[in-house]
């Protein structure tokens, strides 16, 4: 579907992404100021974050160009044109895309945030390692109208926010998370007003709480979607209203292919609910397959979750690797 609206690029605050990875003040980025969001927890969130990007840009390819491949990145507000609710993107691409501005030239990739809001650096660190290995365009989405960073810290404006854009009521004789689809479509008309992206060759990316946008993204049917990932993704509260879907099975030639990666011993992510976001899925067309990685718990893909005092969430590198590697080859066989 092409969009009605064109983004204003040329005005944009590009920032190098390599700038923020060398970070030489970790403290710096755990503060919200006027000029910039808060992006940690605290210190050692940060440092853990920033290390294990460091280490992974060491195996990124170079060349004699190293400025054309660069991945830049600048925030940008888009609305929910059903009530004006403003949200608080964060688009990298390759700096070439931005400078030459081809018409469609890039596929682009959706990441939906945990519980810790938009303002993660861990979003910028798997964005950057997305246009590195992809060349492709990434967005780091907004679902709770987060600009500053607030859900590190508030987490009562953090719970009202998230129940608010998860909670289903009933719209045209159907049940469903309306404000959660509508946040979606708005992410997904923005990107089609972007230029140098291709807005038939798009996939999203959910980590935690993000998993309930990649659900809804299947149940949604974008033509232009081709691809989904769930990583230790939530999907709590959705039977009841969304299980009389699987009644009506849906078949299609290009069904979007949907990855779903969860620990075994996740307390958060109880294996019905993954098996029933599966058959949800499946029901509307879309081919899914789950793995499911022994002796491992919540939040499995980022570093910092070693320093996390809860039990419930850790990091593992294996399942980690896996994923991520699962990942990139999904998006090569279904966007490049």
């Amino acid at each position: 579907m092409p969009s009605t609206h064109a983004i204003d690029l040329k005005n944009s605050a590009w920032t190098p992404l390599h700038i923020l990875r060398e970070t030489q003040d970790p403290s710096s980025i755990c503060i919200s100021t006027i000029n910039s969001p808060r992006l940690a927890k605290d210190v050692p969130y940060a440092n853990a974050v920033l290390k294990a990007w460091k280490g992974e840009s060491k195996l990124w390819p170079t060349n004699d160009d190293s400025d054309k491949n660069m991945s830049v990145g600048a925030p940008f507000t888009y609305l929910r044109k059903e009530d004006g609710a403003i949200f608080n993107g964060y688009l990298v691409a390759p700096s070439k895309l931005v400078k030459s501005a081809q018409a469609h030239a890039a596929p682009a990739v959706i990441l939906f945030h945990t519980g810790a809001g938009p303002q993660d650096i861990f979003l910028k660190w798997k964005a950057d390692a997305l246009v590195q290995k992809l060349q492709c365009a990434v967005l780091i989405a907004d679902i709770i109208s987060d600009g500053e960073g607030y859900a590190w810290s508030d987490r009562d404006r953090y719970e009202v926010a998230r129940k608010d854009i998860l909670t289903a009521y009933e719209e045209n004789e159907e049940i469903a998370r309306w404000k959660l689809r509508q946040t979606i479509s708005a992410a997904l008309d923005f990107l089609r007003g972007v230029e140098f992206i291709d807005g038939n060759k798009i996939a999203g990316l959910g980590w935690c709480m993000g998993g309930h946008p990649i659900l809804e993204l299947g149940l949604m049917q974008e033509d232009s979607v081709k691809a989904l990932v769930s990583y230790h993704g939530v999907f709590d509260g959705v039977k009841d209203h969304l299980e009389k879907m699987c009644k009506d099975a849906k078949q299609t030639d290009s069904p979007t292919r949907v990855l779903i990666f969860n620990g075994k011993e996740d307390p958060f992510v109880p294996q019905n609910d993954v098996n029933m976001a599966k058959k949800i899925l499946e029901s509307q067309g879309c081919d899914v397959n789950i793995m499911n990685f022994d002796s491992v718990r919540h939040g499995f893909t980022n570093p910092a979750q070693d320093y996390n005092p809860s039990d419930a969430f850790v990091y593992d590198e294996d399942a980690a690797n896996s994923s991520w590697e699962s990942t990139i080859n999904l998006l090569r066989e279904t966007l490049i």
